[in-house]
């Protein structure tokens, strides 16, 4: 049984390529889930925890609130997506993943860090779960990702130009663009790349559309 945790795009817990129905677990419990999915296996501290999700109630009862939401949880998961995927490390708590299991931001981080650009992109499924809205708990991890992912992007754009594959680049670039409207890097490999393999249309279009971004940046 191999058992991943998608935070890209929508939150999914999928076994065997089949995704667990999350509905009957209550909706704090399933915040509580992604908020450790998030984190992919690093320790949250209690208070963190209780900090981000039981903002406005008392110690007590936001503690024993947390308590409750750990046990259906465990509960649940371990009857339906056999692992319970939430465990307690001293005053904190963590996602732990059987043995096979993954996490798509988990292997986002380590991509990034290893350098490997474009197992990075290919991960970075979409915003880090956008249903959180402006949640302050996830707000800034989204940006940090979503700025990494744009970074990765362009880096493999430049990779691929010094590799000879103009079409590559100008795909890579495209997509450190959908990211981030605004990188000059990323829109300075679009023109190359498309000036490298001769595309005059594509060229054209990528210095109109350059032009525009500018001009909103200067405009604002």
């Amino acid at each position: 049984m191999t058992l991943f945790v998608r935070c890209f795009a929508d939150f999914t817990i999928e076994v065997d390529g089949v995704p667990v129905e999350l509905s009957p677990v209550r909706r704090r419990a399933r915040t509580l889930l992604r908020l450790l999915a998030m984190h992919a296996g690093r320790p949250v501290h209690r208070e963190s925890v209780v900090d981000a999700l039981w903002p406005q109630e008392r110690a007590a009862t936001a503690r024993r609130g947390l308590h409750v939401a750990v046990s259906s949880l465990r509960g649940y998961l371990t009857a339906h997506a056999g692992h319970p995927l939430v465990d307690r490390v001293g005053e904190a708590y963590r996602l732990v993943l059987p043995e096979g299991g993954g996490c798509d931001v988990a292997l986002f981080r380590a991509a990034i860090k290893a350098g490997h650009h474009r197992v990075a992109v290919e991960l970075y499924g979409g915003d880090l779960l956008p249903q959180d809205g402006p949640a302050e708990w996830v707000v800034q991890e989204r940006s940090m990702l979503r700025h990494q992912a744009a970074t990765a992007a362009v880096r493999l754009a430049a990779a691929e130009l010094e590799r000879g594959e103009p079409a590559a680049a100008v795909e890579a670039a495209t997509r450190g663009l959908e990211l981030d409207r605004y990188h000059d890097g990323a829109w300075r490999l679009l023109i190359e790349g498309n000036r490298r393999r001769g595309d005059q249309l594509g060229l054209a279009a990528a210095r109109r559309r350059y032009e525009r971004a500018l001009a909103s940046l200067e405009g604002s």
